[in-house]
């Protein structure tokens, strides 16, 4: 019997009779060792093929998240659908009991707190951006259901003349439009469009929390810059994403069928534009799941 075989028989017997988180955390961290280890091909015969044939495989398709990433219903994992279940930890109805309980302990792992957080650390940057000015305008590129948005207080809203939530899903952002009325204005565009449309103009404040985590290297580096112009002298943008040792990383790639574009701090480092920038930093959420890089314009 193969290690993998022993790891997937292990967690399934803890999770149908023994401690379910237990047996959900120890398969993470396990597949995440594993997959910093091994090259794409290991990866795909010592441990895709094990657990596709695997029993466990169908097990934890009874949590909605798990299945939902896998069914990709708009075309990708990870979507706002997702990201709801992340920031309010609720199932949707309908699960199995064993679902529900897999549910629960899918997001509350390290990942799911990072997720939580990005969304606070959203919010208190909208709120020290606006305390720095009587007026303020911004972005969010890739809004999903901009969740932050509900966290901002009655003073912060007030110093806020325009904030575009942008997003490509007419879905997602019918869900902003309805939750964040009157407050966030919803703008359906591709972020390929940004560069070009004469239409957004400039704003004090652009962040994107998830969609440099979907871009590779050279669109990244061109959507970065495209921001960059967009932001007034002394304003800020801000990039997440997501790194190659991030605690989840193993169940999302062989469970969900999540593949992210994970970068280090030297990748992040060279997404900043040569020019227009004052200064930049890098930082990691508590978690060190994500990572974040601020650049300030001339």
């Amino acid at each position: 019997m193969s290690a993998m075989q022993t790891l997937f028989n292990a967690c399934r017997d803890e999770i149908e009779n023994g401690d379910l988180v237990k047996g959900f955390t120890q398969l993470s961290e396990e597949l995440t060792e594993h997959r910093l280890k091994l090259n794409k091909d290991d990866w795909s015969a010592q441990v895709l093929k094990v657990f596709r044939s695997h029993p466990l495989a169908r097990i934890l398709q009874e949590d909605p998240y798990t299945r939902r990433a896998l069914e990709k219903p708009r075309g990708y994992a990870g979507d706002a659908v997702m990201m709801d279940y992340m920031n309010f930890q609720q199932p949707p109805r309908g699960c199995s009991e064993l679902g529900e309980r897999i549910f629960r302990a899918v997001v509350a792992s390290p990942n799911g707190a990072s997720v939580r957080w990005r969304c606070e650390y959203l919010a208190g940057l909208i709120a020290r951006e606006a305390q720095r000015r009587s007026s303020l305008s911004v972005l969010s590129v890739a809004c999903g259901h901009c969740r932050e948005g509900l966290m901002l207080q009655p003073a912060t809203k007030a110093r806020i003349k325009r904030l575009i939530a942008l997003d490509q899903d007419a879905k997602s952002l019918e869900v902003v439009r309805n939750s964040l009325k009157g407050f966030v204005t919803p703008v359906r565009m591709n972020v390929k469009d940004i560069a070009t449309d004469s239409s957004l103009g400039s704003f004090n404040l652009i962040y994107s929390a998830g969609l440099f985590d979907y871009l590779p290297d050279r669109a990244a580096t061109a959507l970065c810059t495209a921001l960059l112009k967009r932001t007034t002298s002394g304003g800020t943008l801000l990039i997440a994403n997501f790194t190659p040792d991030n605690w989840g990383r193993g169940y999302m790639e062989t469970v969900m069928d999540w593949h992210l574009i994970l970068r280090t701090k030297d990748a992040m480092r060279t997404l900043i534009p040569a020019s227009q920038v004052a200064k930049s930093y890098l930082h990691f959420d508590p978690y060190l799941n994500v990572i974040y890089l601020e650049i300030t314009k001339v």
